[in-house]
Formats: C-alpha cells, sequence, structure tokens
C-alpha cells in the first residue's frame, strides 16, 4: 500500500510539473526578440564616434519617413557578413549605428576597411544603450517610422531577404 501511495505522489508531481512548464510556455515572455516591435523607441541620447561633443537623440520625430538604427561591433563576425547590406541601403534609408563594447581604434579600422553607411554613429561603451532599446545581441536593426515606432527588428545579420524587407517598408 505504501509503495502504491508513492506511485501516485510521484504522477502527481510530474503532472503538476508538466502544467506548470505547458502554461509557462504559453505565458508572455519579456525575452522575446519582437518585445519591442510597435512600440515607441525610447529616447537615447548616443554620443558622436567622432567627437565627443555632438550628441544625437533618438527618437527623431518627423524628420524622414523612416530610419534605421544598427548596434555593431568590429569584433562581431556577422556584423561583418552583414555590412555589405548596410552599404546598399545606406542611399536609401538613414542609419544611425550604435558602436557596442568597442574600441575605437578598432571600430575606425573596420569602418575604413568595410566602408561607413552610417549617418550617424554613437559610442555604446558599456552596453547600456543597447539594453535599453531592448537589444539581445549583435547585430541587431530596427527600423523606425516618422513617429519613433519600432515597425521592423531583427536580431542577427542582416542578408538578402531582410534588405527587400526592409525596402517594402521604406516605400
Amino acid at each position: 500500500m505504501k509503495k502504491q501511495f508513492e506511485i501516485y505522489i510521484l504522477i502527481f508531481i510530474t503532472v503538476i510539473f508538466f502544467i506548470t512548464f505547458y502554461y509557462s510556455l504559453e505565458a508572455n515572455n519579456k525575452n522575446n526578440p519582437n518585445v519591442m516591435l510597435y512600440k515607441t523607441l525610447p529616447t537615447i541620447e548616443l554620443t558622436s564616434f567622432n567627437n565627443a561633443n555632438l550628441k544625437q537623440v533618438l527618437p527623431i520625430i518627423n524628420e524622414d519617413k523612416h530610419y534605421l538604427i544598427n548596434i555593431w561591433s568590429s569584433w562581431c563576425v556577422p556584423c561583418r557578413d552583414e555590412h555589405q547590406t548596410l552599404m546598399k541601403l545606406k542611399d536609401k534609408i538613414k542609419i544611425y549605428g550604435i558602436n557596442y563594447k568597442d574600441k575605437k581604434s578598432n571600430a575606425v579600422s573596420f569602418l575604413n576597411e568595410l566602408g561607413n553607411p552610417f549617418y550617424f554613429t554613437g559610442i555604446d561603451r558599456d552596453g547600456s544603450l543597447a539594453i535599453e532599446i531592448g537589444a539581445y545581441g549583435i547585430p541587431e536593426t530596427y527600423v523606425t517610422n516618422s513617429k519613433g515606432l519600432i515597425v521592423f527588428k531583427h536580431v542577427g545579420p542582416l542578408n538578402e531577404k531582410t534588405y527587400l524587407k526592409i525596402n517594402e517598408i521604406i516605400k
């Protein structure tokens, strides 16, 4: 009888565990990469990569129809992979770069070697700006409309597919 009771307890605990697990999968997950999608970009102040006295506040309201924010670093291999896509986009949309936890000399070499697609590049030495806008890592890209609403978010390197999607959004 005691053995049978222990089996029932084990089955009960297992069922509770699976029910809890199932409902936690259904819950709104704060760590969802799309958590900022269709929300207003939080106000951030970028300090210029080239001139510490020059600042840029985002979001920019009613200036351009859309603009792009790209979080990148010279040590990031996927950032190197996506760079050609950014170069193709630079004449279609203003790109604000956020240089993430990087040495300035390395970042300058990176841009000198591959080209500079950025309208403005800000520095994020400690990663706090990226966290503030909901970034998960790098590279990460956001397209924001004229009201400051994030209308596209991509985690990982941009490619031909994302290039085409961004072109559709900014038309």
